[in-house]
């Protein structure tokens, strides 16, 4: 049996998230490029870890073929060792980076958000929320009352305040 090839999914409607986690979305098609058609500096040194885009020859994404248009493969300054499927490997690389980078925003802001929140909603309380020391020994001396109670005295407040409710 041959070999089939392998297609990247092509989905019409990308909201596999919620709405309200979309940060930023951008642009670009080519997260190898950024739709420039130089792959990102970045991730040519996953390849070649001494690259220099000042020195070195400019790298050609094959993924996407926006470099096409600029005419210096005459001048011999374009390094064209970077195939289809190298530059979608770092295609892929680079989107999970960038999500990456977005869920860590989006939980940054999620987080400031709520202190922000907790600041309005503790200015604007009418109850105290930070207990004094007495506060907490009120509390502890009630507790120790209630549970003081005998099982006869329960019955006894519970036909004094509820009248009317037969005993079972």
């Amino acid at each position: 049996m041959t070999e089939l090839p392998k297609f990247e999914r092509l989905p019409i409607n990308d909201k596999t998230e919620r709405d309200d986690k979309e940060i930023w979305q951008p642009r670009w098609h080519c997260f190898c490029c950024q739709d420039t058609g130089q792959i990102q500096a970045h991730l040519v040194r996953l390849i070649i870890s001494d690259y220099d885009p000042h020195r070195d020859r400019i790298p050609v994404c094959q993924g996407c073929n926006k470099f096409n248009k600029h005419n210096l493969r005459d001048y011999g300054v374009l390094d064209t060792r970077f195939d289809l499927f190298l530059c979608k490997k770092l295609d892929a690389i680079s989107r999970s980076e960038w999500k990456n980078v977005t869920e860590k925003q989006f939980e940054k802001y999620k987080k400031q958000l709520y202190i922000a929140t907790n600041q309005i909603s503790k200015s604007h309380s009418l109850a105290s929320s930070d207990r004094t020391s007495n506060d907490d020994r009120e509390v502890a001396q009630r507790k120790s009352e209630v549970e003081g109670i005998s099982r006869e005295q329960w019955k006894e407040m519970k036909n004094d305040y509820l009248v009317g409710k037969k005993d079972e």
